[in-house]
């Protein structure tokens, strides 16, 4: 009776615990329309970060894509391995004053609970770490933003667009 017990609590246990984890794991897949910023008017840090007016994500159980078609006024693909494991890529680059290089870029995400923290680093020592959540059906990115310069943070408010 008591081993019986013990293998029903276990399976309780697991149950609930799987039935948790895929509850904690929001789908932020959509297209999403840039709402607020706080701070008022945030524009990003010598262009690094600069809050894209729409987002495309794609979200599989192995992988989150994002595009934006005026983030840096290129269009931008950036894909984030959803094990915790890096991507690392070369992307052309264009400066504010006019110069190009091909920069290489590496993304990183993670899990905490139903936030999904999202690491971005290119070779021109920029860093992002966005945290992403849904919040009555709206998206909301924390971002910190570090690079040669001041750092800035801000959360950034997305609706949900056609």
């Amino acid at each position: 009776m008591v081993r019986r017990l013990v293998l029903v609590f276990v399976a309780l246990t697991l149950a609930l615990a799987s039935t948790a984890a895929a509850q904690g794991k929001p789908d932020f897949s959509g297209t999403w329309k840039f709402a607020t910023s706080d701070p008022s008017g945030y524009k990003g840090s010598a262009g690094w970060g600069v809050p894209s007016a729409t987002l495309v994500i794609k979200q599989s159980a192995t992988e989150l894509t994002i595009e934006s078609a005026d983030l840096y006024s290129a269009p931008m693909r950036v894909v984030y391995k959803l094990d915790g494991s890096d991507t690392i890529w070369d992307a052309p680059w264009a400066s504010q004053t006019g110069s190009s290089a091909v920069v290489k870029w590496r993304t990183k995400a993670r899990w905490d609970g139903n936030k999904l923290i999202l690491f971005t680093w290119n070779t021109a020592l920029n860093q992002l770490r966005d945290i992403l959540t849904l919040n009555g059906g709206a998206l909301n990115i924390v971002r910190a933003t570090e690079q040669p310069g001041p750092s800035t943070n801000a959360t950034l408010n997305y609706s949900k667009g056609s």
